[in-house]
């Protein structure tokens, strides 16, 4: 009767090596998707903060990872793609998320061997108040313990290149066919910074001539804009307001009791 000899180290070496092998693959992918604008912020806050790019932490790869231990992420777009990191993040470490807004933007066409075709700037602007839109998946957190959220208004030039023919991009996102795609985003100045961590953070971004109890209409004509029925909707859902009455069709709300 043979017997079969079994290697207790086999299977924790084999975990180990395929989660090395994950996080390598990870790391790969999020550097050969990565914006010229990620990158410039990246390596201008691992500089701040003295902090390490593309660490694995928690089995996942975070942007910095500080000496002190705090976590640095950086979205250029979509902030809902972070809610599943920053629920894991948050359990352990501090987390700061950085967000730039894009309130100038200049749109450079090049043709596809590289020559300029044209240039000038988008008529489409941002404020602080279009970061609402990008908090609906991340209010849960955002009064959270150790969580910070910078936000950015930054100019930043869009590279597109023009093609031959109208096409569809790969996530076929567009509506209308066009003649070129987006290629590259580069950051060009930080116009200034916005840092989000209590409550009075949050709340100082109201009209200082609010009336006690007010409406979307009222936010909207204070300066708020179109946003102010998003801003309603985050901020009822962090505990901030509360509704008090509904005057015909409109809802009036007023600071939370305890704020």
């Amino acid at each position: 009767m043979s017997t079969k000899k079994i290697n207790i180290f086999t299977k924790p070496i084999a975990l180990f090596l395929f989660l090395v092998y994950k996080c390598i693959v990870s790391i790969m992918i999020n550097t050969y998707s990565e914006s010229q604008l990620h990158k410039e912020l990246k390596n201008l806050y691992a500089t701040k903060y003295k902090g390490k790019t593309e660490q694995s932490v928690m089995g996942k790869i975070c942007d910095i990872l500080t000496k002190e231990g705090h976590i640095i992420e950086i979205q250029t777009q979509n902030l809902g793609k972070l809610t599943n990191k920053i629920a894991i993040f948050t359990s352990k470490y501090p987390v700061r998320i950085v967000y730039p807004l894009v309130i100038k933007k200049t749109i450079e066409t090049f043709s596809p061997e590289g020559d300029l075709l044209s240039k000038r700037q988008s008529p489409k602007k941002q404020n602080i108040n279009c970061i609402f839109k990008e908090l609906t998946s991340l209010y849960p957190f955002l009064l959270g313990k150790g969580l910070v959220l910078e936000i950015l208004e930054t100019s930043i030039t869009e590279i597109r290149i023009k093609t031959n023919t109208v096409i569809q991009l790969e996530n076929k996102s567009r509506r209308y066919k066009k003649e070129w795609y987006k290629k590259d985003k580069k950051l060009t100045q930080i116009h200034s910074t916005y840092t989000f961590e209590t409550e009075k953070d949050y709340l100082a971004l109201f009209p200082k001539n609010l009336p006690a109890e007010f409406s979307a209409q009222d936010l909207c004509s204070l300066g708020v804009g179109k946003e102010a029925h998003c801003m309603i909707w985050v901020y009822k859902r962090m505990g901030l307001i509360e509704f008090t009455e509904k005057k015909g069709r409109r809802n009036y709300f007023r600071l939370t009791s305890k704020k």
